[in-house]
């Protein structure tokens, strides 16, 4: 999360990272620190237990620092489908101990229609706990594509010339004067997402002069590389519906 909504649920703005590193800190420190040895014992099978939604599964745990020592390791054992995460934290965790350590959580599962997500820490321990309750740890989540755009004019120069017509004289794209191919390219340097359902792209080019003739008139739309089912666009190319020359079929020898 890399900043807080106004009500201080934290945001997470996702571009390409492949996993998120989620921090944990459990103590087992007195309730009251004027009556310290009211309570604050040592607390036997101590056992934390983490709920991942399906969108963010867990992969691997790291220390939050330093390794943990040779005769306190962390153990974690996470389900066949990563789901949910039970780690030991120590038998006993002793009497004024901090333990703290990161989840790393595979983004993978993340689309476009993820607006949220929570992660669910339960603590257990056979030793007596009253009101130990569950802890959501909740984010909400910003797509944030590092899409990119180039182009380039083929030919870069073009000369106007030859007979002047009227819109309702043109009826075939050789009347329409010499043509210009812009090639646009759309790269997405970031993961690949399920759905880009939501990305746009908006070419402004001269229309059209004061007097409301035709400058450069748009008249075929090709996408070379579509990453899906054909795009839609508005205003479709090729509004005067004028006959197109077509380049005849290749001959094979």
């Amino acid at each position: 999360p890399h900043r807080r909504d106004a009500d201080g649920t934290a945001i997470f703005a996702m571009s390409d990272q492949k996993d998120v590193a989620l921090e944990i800190h459990v103590t087992n420190l007195p309730s009251d620190p004027a009556a310290p040895q009211r309570d604050g014992d040592d607390a036997h099978e101590a056992l934390l237990t983490a709920t991942f939604p399906e969108e963010l599964p867990y992969s691997a745990v790291r220390p939050y620092d330093a390794p943990a020592p040779a005769d306190r390791p962390l153990l974690c054992v996470a389900n066949a489908n990563g789901s949910q995460v039970q780690c030991e934290l120590g038998n006993p965790l002793p009497r004024g101990a901090q333990v703290r350590f990161y989840l790393i959580l595979s983004t993978l599962g993340i689309t476009l229609q993820t607006r949220d997500l929570a992660v669910e820490l339960a603590l257990s321990t056979i030793s007596e706990q009253p009101g130990l309750a569950p802890v959501v740890a909740r984010a909400r989540v910003v797509i944030e594509l590092p899409l990119s755009v180039t182009g380039v004019a083929v030919p870069p120069r073009l000369f106007f010339g030859g007979t002047v017509r009227g819109e309702s004289a043109v009826r075939r794209e050789s009347q329409v004067g010499s043509a210009v191919r812009y090639e646009v390219t759309v790269s997405n340097r970031g993961q690949s997402l399920k759905t880009l359902g939501s990305a746009f792209l908006t070419l402004l080019w001269p229309h059209e002069l004061p007097s409301g003739k035709w400058l450069l008139y748009p008249l075929e739309l090709e996408l070379a590389a579509p990453p899906g089912p054909p795009a839609a666009c508005s205003p479709a190319a090729n509004p005067l519906r004028l006959a197109l020359v077509r380049p005849p079929p290749a001959r094979g020898r």
